[in-house]
Parts: structure tokens; sequence; C-alpha cells
């Protein structure tokens, strides 16, 4: 089997790579220590050799899945709400629901911990390596969405799938930047601006009908 898809269905390397995931929480990533992930883990260093490269890898895989489970869930959920409803308006008060829950869910050291990421990634090659894919993959993901809404009718299609991705993502990411200003945005307000967000490029021929 691919050392690559071993790793992310074993249940030995999964639970190092979980066990990384907590300890990344309060523990910079150049902080740890394989022995400290093998005793919290209850791995044996065998294993860890057997799943991963080396300990690098290991800690490179879980900073990717902290990566991508910040905004994972969300496009997933969006992706089947727009692709199995057919009703317009019940999709746009699902995803809007969707937003609601993410916003609850989503603390600040999540946020704080995919900027660390991204710096990471910048100046460690393997691991903008692996992260190059992942993003491409989001990127892919928030580009269905928005050919689906185009296909059905709700959605123009004047505007280019990737740049429709890459913005939506940069407007999650943007809310990192009310996280070091000294006055902060109101939950209900972030949800509101960015479900308008949502409307100009999911629902803007069916609203504009609407209107």
């Amino acid at each position: 089997m691919d050392l690559k898809i071993e790793r992310r269905t074993h249940p030995t390397a999964q639970n190092l790579v979980d066990t990384v995931k907590e300890m990344l929480v309060h523990t910079p990533y150049n902080s740890l220590k394989s022995e400290n992930v093998l005793f919290r883990s209850g791995v044996s260093r065998g294993p860890l050799y057997h799943h991963f490269e080396n300990f690098e890898d290991l800690i490179e895989v879980a900073q990717t899945q902290i990566y991508q489970d910040y905004v994972g869930a969300v496009v997933a959920a969006l992706t089947r709400i727009a692709t199995t409803l057919g009703d317009p308006l019940a999709t746009r008060q699902e995803f809007v629901k969707i937003l609601e829950e993410s916003e609850k869910v989503t603390t600040l050291e999540r946020r704080r911990q995919r900027v660390g990421l991204i710096h990471n990634a910048a100046s460690i090659d393997s691991f903008q390596e692996i992260l190059s894919a992942t993003q491409e993959s989001l990127n892919r993901k928030w580009m269905q969405i928005y050919e689906v809404c185009v296909a059905k009718g709700w959605a123009s299609p004047e505007f280019d799938s990737r740049t429709v991705a890459i913005l939506m993502q940069s407007a999650f990411f943007g809310r990192i930047l009310d996280d070091i200003s000294p006055v902060h945005i109101r939950p209900e307000a972030w949800i509101t601006t960015l479900s308008r967000l949502f409307d100009c490029f999911f629902f803007c021929k069916v609203l504009a009908a609407e209107m």
C-alpha cells in the first residue's frame, strides 16, 4: 500500500496525527518532541516510522489536516447542500445556517493556527508542497459550488470560478484580521455581511428575479 494512502487510513497513523493536532493547540510545532507524542498517543516508536518517513513528516501531515479542517467541513457542507437541493431560496437558507454554525465552533486558536501554518509553509519546502496540494483541493471544491449554482441557473456565469473560490476563502481568512483589531465586529454582523457576499456569487440571478 502507498505510504501516503496508508497513513490516511490506518488507525495507528491517525492516532499519531490526532495526538500531534491536539498538542499543536498549545505547543509550537518546532517544540514538539517525538517521545512526548509517543507517550501521549500510547504508540511505540516502530509504528511511527512505519507509517511516516520521519517525525517531521508526521508533523507536516498533522499541520495539513489542521489547515484543511479549518474550512474543510464548511465547504463540504455547502457542496452537499448545493448539489442536493433544488430550491435556491431553501439552499440559501441552509448556507446561512452553515455559516452560523461555523462561527460558533471556529475558535481564535484555530484561526491563529492557520496563519502559523502558512508561515511555516513559506520556509519549509516539503510542507509547502503538501499544503499546496491541500489548498488546491479546497479551491476546486469552492469552484464546484459556484459551477453547480451556475448550472442550476441561480448564479451568473460571468465570473471565473477559480477567482470566486479564492475570494470566498479570503473572506473567511479575513476573519483573522478582526482577531487582532482593538474593536471586534459582532458575530451577527459578520454572518449578515458574509451572506451578502454569497448572494452576489451563488444566488444573484435568483435574488434579482425576486426583486
